[in-house]
């Protein structure tokens, strides 16, 4: 909690305030490792980062838990307390599904790794809301060294929602999330970042991959889901209504749309991205391969020129480096505008330390007219 006067403040209800500050200090913790492990996740790693987090984080979120039960809160902070239990069950539970079955064969943990994922989505969700009120999340969506501020939302009846909306599934589209900056202001136009999950993931989650960038750098952030377990032919017309609806509520910078996406999010990212040179700015696709179609639908013809920032894992066990060698090779032969970033450590995961260096590499583009 934000300092209170604890003299003013009845003995029980501190008790209980100390140890929601105890709760949200242990769950930042843990997300926040959770963002560095995320990063370094691979088969062959995955028992050792489930010990690395036995070692770091139980006993703590075992304190925290206990000191929560032995101070229940005051009536008037019970909705609240609510909310906070919810988001540190999250946390509890991704990381009773990432230390689960350590000594499995890593292929079969992976079920349980990617439920940690969404119980990490969903805690982040949480906080997000609370956050003015737990000062160890106030800062947490701030990159380092960035100051933004972080006003209230707006009042006025006609002023545009912003914070995290979720919007329900229709017309050729699954549903999808956004992120529209506390800042945000009609005085001018803003960029987009449409970011695509992988293969059987939902926008939801996948949203948190970007809120921090989006909040500090100023974008408007969208994270839609695929009509079915992966991206299709439908979800191409999909994003396209998706990104109407969005400017008719903000003032979208129409010239300044990334795409970017996971998995088969990247692939998906080049696949729509090179179908629509006109529609999307610059393509990040992370983890992806050139799909075949691209050649049959003449993508490849549309590539000239066309922004495109490629990351790949030395380490993908999934879709072998050798497949983003032979995408690269093919895209600066159709006469991309290429930027190859291959990182020798990374497996098949969300390398989440290179959103600020595609946000860069995206600001540095020269303006389309």
């Amino acid at each position: 909690m934000r300092n209170p006067d604890m003299n003013d403040i009845p003995e029980a209800e501190q008790r209980y305030l100390r140890a929601a500050l105890q709760a949200a200090t242990v769950a930042r913790g843990f997300l926040a490792w959770m963002d560095g492990a995320i990063e370094r996740l691979s088969p062959e790693r995955s028992a050792a980062l489930a010990e690395e987090a036995r070692r770091l984080h139980a006993d703590a979120l075992r304190g925290a838990r206990a000191a929560l039960d032995a101070s229940p809160p005051p009536t008037d902070l019970a909705p609240f307390a609510t909310r906070l239990d919810a988001g540190f069950g999250d946390v509890e539970q991704a990381f009773a599904h990432f230390v689960s079955q350590p000594d499995a064969p890593p292929m079969r943990r992976i079920g349980d790794i990617l439920s940690a994922m969404h119980y990490v989505a969903r805690a982040q969700e949480t906080f997000y809301a609370l956050r003015r009120a737990l000062s160890p999340f106030a800062a947490y969506w701030v990159l380092p060294g960035v100051q933004v501020e972080d006003p209230p939302a707006p009042t006025a009846p006609d002023a545009p929602p912003t914070g995290v909306m979720h919007v329900s599934a229709g017309g050729h589209h699954g549903g999808f999330a956004v992120y529209v900056p506390e800042t945000y202001t009609t005085e001018r136009p803003w960029p987009v970042i449409v970011a695509l999950h992988g293969g059987s993931g939902n926008g939801d989650d996948f949203l948190w991959t970007w809120v921090r960038e989006a909040k500090s750098l100023g974008y408007l952030l969208v994270a839609p889901t695929a009509v079915r377990d992966t991206w299709s032919e439908v979800d191409d017309v999909g994003l396209l209504e998706i990104l109407s609806w969005l400017t008719r509520r903000y003032r979208v910078d129409d010239r300044r749309v990334l795409l970017t996406g996971l998995s088969d999010g990247g692939t998906y990212t080049l696949l729509y991205g090179l179908a629509h040179p006109d529609v999307y700015r610059a393509l990040a696709p992370l983890c992806g391969v050139l799909h075949p179609a691209n050649e049959a639908l003449g993508n490849l013809g549309r590539a000239r020129s066309v922004p495109i920032y490629l990351v790949h894992g030395a380490q993908d066990f999934l879709f072998p480096v050798a497949l983003a060698r032979l995408a690269r090779d093919t895209l600066l032969n159709a006469g991309a505008a290429l930027e190859y970033r291959e990182l020798p450590e990374l497996s098949h995961t969300y390398p989440r330390s290179e959103n600020v260096r595609i946000l860069r590499w995206f600001e540095a583009l020269p303006r389309v007219p």
